[in-house]
């Protein structure tokens, strides 16, 4: 064994994936020979099987590094192994933290002194190395720090404290005793004294009670004339132990030296170490427990992940990631977590997500993730283990904003039909509103009531865009309860009810449609209206011009046809329906403009009526185009799907 007297020694790297077993080997290795380690320590690099650890070669393994949870589940059936350390990124993780574990190392480096730490403290290395040879006590107690090293409670420490002084100071009595309030209480004592022939003392009083107070070494003679012992060797052990060797009296015994002096506070500095070192876990126990409570509690979405050759590889996840993704946690653990709920079209943006995390970077973002009931939006909050740490694992929280960002948008949207509002009232009612106050002034001054009809003419301008208003108004709001309908029937029922001026109507073909009925007539009133009154002959170009627009002479009648069949740039059929008239068509420069709220070329136009048809479709999920149709006219195209 290396530790004591540069035996060989033989570490064994365990894990699932030999690929990582061997890195960690060679890096180890290097580290070891680089250091002031032995470099006669062999490394062997296995994978974790069912009979990874069989018994011939357990009781070889001096050191057994362990490098995920597969690895330690083997190390915890098998009957004997030597020391164990964990190899892993988490400190406060499941594998870290297992009382299987005796140490835990984050790096090759770290790895290095671990391991020379445990083999220098092995009691094995003595024996093999020379069983026939009396051990000194420096050896004993080296020997023994390995029963301190693989305790893993304060009271196995006490007693594992008792064994070595026994195989140390085996002339003498020992006991530790622990402060306890006021009082300082015997708890563990040598295998001839009973506990209870040991007095507690009061903190401050009595050669225990001074050592707690004081922090001092003493080599002092009992103070109680009925005990068995005649002088007491009292070592500190932190703020709230003692240890204490006692000469007894019956016994002849050389009185205590500075070598036990020494032995006696090198074996407390041990004990205080190993408490500490038990404390220290106990915390970091106590910390992975409350952040796996708080991990697996929290109402949104979580996963525990690492970095492994630039992919985020999911760990953990909690019940409101599967109840939210739909994803068992048996199918995304050990997977790439972008494989599973980041959209297909999310480009660069998960790229760049990745790049930052693996710097080490907090990141908070909004993202748009694949759930169960499809793509929603989350605020994703990344935290890593290690801040500015590359490759550092770390924890994700998705907190769905998907209702938030649609008030939003309802909002935005509210917000622009005010301002379309606010313009309509402050312009196009306020002419007319003008020109009836101007008619009525005339009237008044000059008697001729022919002024009144105007007046009258100006305030019906009014009354038509007031109403068109409250339309527009009204087809911001869902549409309500949808029924099956007829492309052909509806249409026919909204040609009714508006005012054609001679225009034909042709339903080149039908279809079903799922919309409000209401809504959809209103849409086509609309869409007729427009038609007819920019495709009437006031409004065309002049006759030489009709051939141009699908009309053998200007003054024939307008023709609007409505049908069912919708063609995409390549020629495949697309749900929807079109409108499309033959009249003078829409002016290419404005034709992006035609569905704003206000525009018209016509000075008797409102400019709301294809602003209110665009409304509705949108209410009804659908999309609109305008284009110019291939007899010249205007097309309408409306995408239901």
């Amino acid at each position: 064994m290396t530790s004591a007297v540069g035996e060989h020694a033989l570490i064994l790297v365990l894990g699932d994936d030999p690929e990582r077993t061997g890195d960690i080997e060679s890096r180890f290795d290097s580290e070891w020979n680089g250091s002031d380690g032995d470099p006669a320590v062999a490394v062997e690099t296995r994978a974790a099987s069912p009979d990874a650890l069989d018994a011939e070669r357990t009781g070889d393994v001096d050191v057994v590094v362990v490098v995920d949870e597969a690895a330690l589940d083997r190390v915890g059936s098998a009957d004997r192994v030597g020391f164990v350390v964990a190899y892993v990124g988490d400190p406060t993780g499941e594998t870290a933290t297992d009382s299987v574990v005796d140490a835990v190392a984050g790096t090759p480096g770290a790895l290095a002194e671990t391991v020379a730490w445990l083999l220098a403290r092995d009691r094995r290395a003595v024996v093999r190395s020379n069983p026939t040879r009396t051990p000194s006590r420096i050896e004993r107690l080296n020997a023994g720090m390995a029963e301190l090293a693989a305790v893993r409670s304060v009271d196995e420490a006490y007693r594992a404290a008792i064994a070595v002084a026994e195989q140390v100071f085996p002339e003498y009595q020992s006991v530790v005793a622990v402060r306890d309030g006021k009082w300082v209480e015997p708890v563990v004592t040598s295998s001839g004294t009973p506990v209870e022939d040991c007095d507690r003392v009061r903190v401050g009083t009595g050669v225990a009670g001074r050592a707690i107070r004081t922090g001092d070494t003493s080599i002092a003679p009992s103070a109680n004339p009925d005990s068995q012992f005649d002088a007491l060797l009292t070592v500190p052990v932190g703020d709230d132990v003692v240890f204490q060797l006692a000469a007894d009296a019956a016994v002849e015994t050389d009185e205590f030296d500075d070598a036990d002096r020494r032995l006696a506070e090198l074996l407390g500095s041990h004990l205080e170490e190993t408490l500490d070192r038990i404390a220290v876990t106990e915390r970091l126990r106590a910390e992975r427990d409350k952040l796996l409570a708080l991990f697996t509690n929290v109402p949104d979405p979580a996963i525990a992940y690492d970095y492994v050759d630039g992919e985020p590889i999911v760990r953990q996840v909690n019940d409101a990631f599967e109840s939210t993704f739909g994803y068992d946690a048996e199918a995304v653990t050990g997977e790439s977590i972008d494989e599973f709920i980041v959209p297909p079209d999310a480009g660069d943006g998960a790229d760049d997500l990745n790049d930052r995390l693996q710097r080490g970077e907090n990141v908070r973002r909004e993202v748009t993730r694949v759930t169960a009931d499809g793509p929603r939006h989350f605020i994703l909050h990344v935290i890593p283990i290690h801040l500015d740490a590359a490759n550092a694992a770390g924890y994700a929280i998705y907190t769905d904003v998907t209702e938030r960002r649609e008030r939003e948008e309802t909002l935005r949207r509210q917000n622009e039909r005010l301002d379309e509002f606010a313009s309509i009232v402050s312009h196009d009612l306020r002419n007319p509103l003008s020109i009836a106050e101007g008619y009525v002034d005339l009237a008044e001054e000059t008697g001729d009531l022919d002024h009144l009809d105007r007046a009258a003419d100006a305030i019906s301008r009014m009354d038509e865009l007031v109403a068109d208003l409250l339309s527009l108004a009204r087809q911001g709001q869902a549409v309500g309860e949808t029924e099956s309908v007829s492309l052909s029937d509806i249409a026919r029922k909204a040609w009714e009810s508006v005012d054609t001026d001679g225009a034909t109507l042709t339903v080149e073909s039908d279809a079903t449609l799922r919309a409000s009925r209401t809504r959809l007539c209103e849409l086509f009133e609309n869409v007729f209206r427009n038609s007819v009154e920019h495709g009437s002959t006031s409004s065309r170009a002049e006759p030489d011009d009709s051939v141009e627009h699908g009309r053998d002479s200007a003054d024939d009648p307008l023709s609007v046809r409505v049908g069912a069949t919708l063609r995409g740039d390549d020629g495949t059929a697309i749900d929807g329906f079109y409108v499309e008239d033959d009249g003078t068509g829409l002016p290419e420069e404005d034709i992006d403009r035609v569905f704003e709220s206000g525009f018209t070329t016509d000075e008797s136009g409102t400019g709301l009526g294809l602003a209110i048809s665009k409304r509705i479709a949108e209410a009804h999920g659908w999309n609109v185009d305008a284009r110019t149709a291939e007899g010249g006219g205007a097309r309408f195209e409306f995408r239901t799907a």
